[in-house]
């Protein structure tokens, strides 16, 4: 019936209800001057169907592009094979929109799309490449992981870091020194997610090649972050030498990682770090995961001080440790630094005034907010 409407409303009433003799005036509808008729026209062809795909197909030489770009689209909420070998094609076409539109169709087919994209990564257009990898990384076939890894060697760099991104979505234990070598990669980019992936995997091959890579600027903060991840003890004094580094992210996300380890000889590196401005709140944040007196006090002594930014960064631990009086610097930091998951963990945490001030907080920045009074992630005083 919806279908029946929608021709109706197009002015295209079919003789009998499921019949496809419109399906090309619904495609000429692809280029309506008005916005509402192209919409419409896209979603008749989706409900329509495989019996659209073939004059789908068809408008893929539309001299149009807006049809050209509408075909594409719809072919690939259709899901049919046979559109897969005609979209492959627009890759190497000259209309970036419509060949990047064919790219995000093409993942969604899916599982008929593997092989055909798998060999695209051996084609000589690296556009072409490139975007078989995107599509590939959106489908997450393991048949991919293997051509995957060949075309981590692509002479050209977008086509690594493609790879190096889609790859990134796949964890799988082959991938570990493929993308230890790609740690050495010269592109800034793939030496990035391939940190990024080896910390998603945590395989302990990959422990010595992140700590060598923190002395590397472009990738310390990935390593760093995927350090942490992996929580191996090896990396927590290189981790600690490395909140000293001159750039803020390498420093930052260092900090970020020596709280994800827990290991308490961070403790006074990270104590000290909180006399540094642009590192001082990963300091505090992870002084909050650290089980330690030393710890406790130094972010206590924040307390006491009204120190805001540690306060937001900390603000978990706060809510750990119940302390009595506390609510008005949370509630104080809150308001300051307007974070949203700060809000989040404030509600439902079972101290009757954040959850107040989290609820008006949320009405003031134009978020819904429920309540389930003690079911938040982080219980007040559950830490004590």
């Amino acid at each position: 019936m919806w279908i029946l409407l929608s021709f109706c409303l197009l002015g295209l009433v079919p003789d009998v209800y499921g019949q496809t003799d419109n399906v090309s005036q619904l495609i000429s509808r692809l280029n309506d001057k008005k916005t509402d008729v192209r919409v419409r026209a896209v979603d008749v062809l989706v409900k329509i169907g495989t019996p659209a795909v073939e004059p789908l197909i068809a408008a893929l030489k539309n001299p149009h592009a807006r049809v050209r770009w509408s075909a594409v689209h719809v072919l690939g909420e259709i899901k049919d094979p046979r559109s897969v070998d005609p979209l492959i094609a627009l890759l190497k076409g000259p209309d970036s929109e419509v060949g990047g539109e064919a790219t995000l169709a093409l993942g969604k087919i899916g599982t008929h799309a593997v092989e055909p994209l798998i060999a695209a990564l051996k084609d000589p257009d690296a556009r072409v490449r490139s975007s078989g990898a995107q599509a590939l990384g959106e489908i997450k076939d393991p048949r991919s992981v293997e051509p995957f890894i060949a075309s981590l060697k692509d002479p050209d760099a977008s086509v690594r870091r493609f790879v190096a991104q889609a790859l990134m979505r796949i964890n799988d234990r082959r991938l570990v020194e493929p993308f230890i070598a790609a740690l050495k990669d010269p592109d800034a980019n793939v030496r990035s997610s391939a940190a990024i992936a080896l910390g998603e995997i945590k395989d302990l091959r990959a422990v010595e090649p992140l700590i060598s890579a923190l002395k590397n600027p472009d990738v310390r903060g990935p390593a760093a972050i995927a350090l942490g991840r992996i929580k191996d003890p090896r990396a927590v004094e290189p981790l600690i030498a490395a909140l000293q580094a001159p750039d803020v992210v390498g420093g930052a996300f260092a900090a970020f990682a020596l709280g994800e380890i827990k290991d308490t000889r961070a403790v006074e590196p990270l104590i000290a770090a909180l006399k540094a401005p642009d590192v001082r709140i990963f300091a505090a944040g992870a002084l909050g995961e650290i089980n330690d007196p030393r710890a406790v006090s130094a972010l206590l002594t924040a307390l006491t001080e009204r120190d805001k930014p540690v306060i937001a960064a900390a603000h978990s631990f706060f809510i750990g440790r119940g302390e009595p009086g506390s609510e008005d610097a949370l509630i104080d930091a809150l308001n300051s630094f307007n974070v949203r998951e700060m809000a989040e963990h404030f509600l439902n945490c079972g101290n009757a005034k954040l959850e107040d001030a989290a609820r008006a907080w949320g009405v003031r920045h134009g978020y819904q907010t429920k309540s389930t009074p003690g079911a938040g992630r982080v219980r007040w005083g559950s830490a004590r």
